[in-house]
């Protein structure tokens, strides 16, 4: 979503999204577990996403920050889930 976002001119990369993704399983693994849940990659989205964001200008004079649009986006992101299907 950080392509579409309003206060974005250049969104995050598919790099961000692997980079998400190898830090969400690492802070998994000190965390003692060997899956990721959706806290661990609410949690670290901003600090590995945010740097990778280009903001508009006004944004900028506006003093809003990656890590609040990335903050933003997590909060209106909901979290996929799976459904039992009768077979």
């Amino acid at each position: 979503q950080t392509r579409s976002y309003s206060s974005i001119q250049l969104g995050a990369s598919p790099r961000g999204s692997i980079a998400l993704m190898k830090a969400s399983q690492a802070y998994a693994f000190i965390h003692g577990r060997n899956y990721v849940i959706p806290d661990d990659v609410k949690f670290l989205a901003p600090y590995v996403l945010a740097h990778r964001l280009i903001l508009k200008m006004e944004a900028k004079f506006e003093g809003i920050t990656g890590e609040q649009v990335i903050a933003k986006i997590v909060a209106r992101t909901t979290v996929p889930t799976q459904r039992k299907m009768n077979l």
